[in-house]
């Protein structure tokens, strides 16, 4: 019973390593497409509850003749966040982009004026300055590259399904 146990657990950690592999490809050939189908999920949790908000004040009124604005106004306000959740859902992407590359710039600035005052050590300032720089402009193609914080994201998810994958196959 033991042995079965082990079994489950193991075959389980395959087919999670592979959901993760699909998840990881898809991220990273089409991050605007997940970030869309992400944005149409959470719009529909929103949007679920409005309407039954709304069938909800309407079957109250209509039977006992009572108004329940609390009901209405929910429904309406949910209805209205699910709609402007789909309609911006390219922002969403792009804040995140600009803090993930703002967060960098800012990282490789620091990096420039840790550098700069060490400039009395040789060494230490070339190798602070090239990766100041570099991050620097690292920071401002994530800024300014669409999609590409997903992309790598998925590359990471990829990365890490074959490892598993290729953990599961040598245990075997």
């Amino acid at each position: 019973m033991e042995k079965l146990s082990v079994d489950v657990k193991k075959n389980n950690s395959l087919f999670n390593s592979i959901i993760f592999l699909i998840l990881g490809v898809i991220l990273f050939t089409n991050p605007g497409g997940i970030l869309k189908f992400l944005s149409y999920i959470v719009a529909g949790i929103l949007l679920i509850p409005g309407i039954f908000n709304l069938l909800s004040y309407y079957k109250t009124l209509k039977k006992l003749n009572i108004e329940e604005h609390g009901t209405l106004i929910r429904g309406i306000i949910l209805i209205i966040l699910a709609i402007v959740v789909v309609v911006f859902s390219s922002f969403v992407e792009t804040t995140i982009r600009l803090v993930c590359g703002g967060w960098i710039i800012y990282s490789g600035v620091i990096k420039l004026i840790e550098a700069i005052k060490s400039k009395n050590e040789k060494i230490t300032f070339y190798i602070g300055l090239g990766v100041s720089i570099l991050m620097i402009i690292c920071g401002f193609y994530v800024a300014l590259a669409v999609n590409l914080v997903f992309s790598i994201i998925g590359l990471f998810v990829m990365i890490y399904a074959i490892l598993d994958i290729i953990s599961y196959v040598s245990k075997k």
